[in-house]
């Protein structure tokens, strides 16, 4: 069914809650703006979120919001609501698949407004895209721009890409000076936890001596990458390392940690928000997989490598394992290191150290 959008001027995004969706998001805002290349193109996205999208081209505005739960969220989605009336806009697309991320939108009663059809939320749609098993087993890319559907063929799928300033680049480029990181040597991040929970990790004692054996292989520098609290895994690894790792957790912004991803020589990670921004900037990745899906969930692009063991009971998607994590405890270190070796091998011309 045809539908008449030439009367769109103000166009809002209601973006992801998370980093890694984030980044897989991108080209659908990318392709929306260039259908309405005229348009206002404001998004709306958690107050964490706000750097990854201001550097962002596409996007005229971005309006932050805090999530809150209990009955603090009923006055802020009530809040939000008449903030976003006031702001006249035409057309929703709402990303997220929830409930509550479409009920402000509709108390604002911007006329249309795009969205999957589910969480029990189809009233507050006018254009419902149904989620299909097909569309849920395809990657995420394709999985956002599915929302465009309504307004018929796009340019194709575009690739996602994190915009760095030189302001972020200059404070990469200093900050490794500062850790007296010098030219030359392979830099290799590791970036060991994932946000939707322990199911998805990979061992630290593992990553530790994976990380030892390449510094010392290859006379690497080792930066490890994470939030503030996965401190105590990252302290476990140092242990293994023995001086050569440099710990990073808590200590970026997203776009300063962007920026450092873009400075290494490659990724080994589980596979979470970390992961895709790297690939959004240019960095190979080795991404370990266990509970989670490669389908959907794995790093977009050419040159990056998923190591996984396919089990019978895998991708299971849990937050912890109920049984015995068999899908990382069949992953060896010996196996990640070979990979990382290929990978290198392809990158670093400078020969190595110990083992040649």
């Amino acid at each position: 069914m045809k539908h008449d959008f030439s009367q769109v001027h103000r166009i809002l995004v209601r973006g992801v809650n998370w980093v890694g969706d984030t980044i897989l998001s991108y080209p659908n805002v990318q392709q929306l703006k260039t259908l309405f290349p005229k348009s206002h193109l404001a998004i709306l996205v958690p107050s964490y979120l706000i750097d990854l999208w201001k550097t962002f081209p596409y996007v005229d505005e971005i309006i932050p919001f805090h999530k809150k739960r209990g009955m603090a969220s009923i006055w802020e989605d009530l809040n939000l609501s008449q903030s976003l009336k006031e702001r006249n806009f035409d057309l929703a697309v709402i990303l997220p698949r929830s409930f509550r991320s479409a009920f402000p939108i509709y108390l604002a009663r911007i006329p249309i407004r795009i969205g999957y059809q589910d969480e029990g939320r189809s009233l507050m749609l006018t254009h419902r895209i149904s989620r299909t098993k097909e569309i849920l087993q395809v990657h995420r890319v394709y999985y956002y721009q599915k929302l465009l559907e309504p307004f018929g063929r796009g340019e194709g799928h575009l690739s996602p890409r994190v915009f760095l300033r030189e302001e972020d680049r200059n404070w990469a480029e200093q900050t490794l000076k500062d850790l007296g990181i010098s030219e030359g040597r392979p830099l290799i991040g590791i970036n060991p936890g994932a946000t939707y929970g322990l199911a998805k990790c990979w061992f630290p004692d593992r990553f530790g001596e994976l990380g030892e054996r390449l510094s010392k292989k290859w006379d690497a520098s080792v930066l490890l990458f994470g939030k503030e609290e996965e401190k105590s895994v990252v302290q476990e690894i140092l242990q293994h390392l023995k001086g050569r790792g440099i710990d990073l957790t808590g200590k970026t912004s997203l776009l300063q940690l962007a920026a450092l991803l873009e400075r290494c020589t490659l990724l080994v990670t589980n596979d979470t928000g970390t992961m895709h921004v790297a690939t959004a900037v240019g960095t190979p990745v080795i991404a370990i997989f266990g509970s989670s899906d490669p389908i959907t969930t794995g790093p977009w692009g050419d040159g990056h490598v998923m190591v996984r063991k396919p089990l019978p009971c895998s991708p299971c998607l849990k937050r912890f394992c109920p049984t015995d994590h068999q899908c990382m405890e069949l992953i060896t270190v010996d196996e990640v290191e070979e990979v990382v070796d290929r990978k290198l091998k392809e990158r670093v011309r400078i020969p190595r150290t110990q083992n040649q």
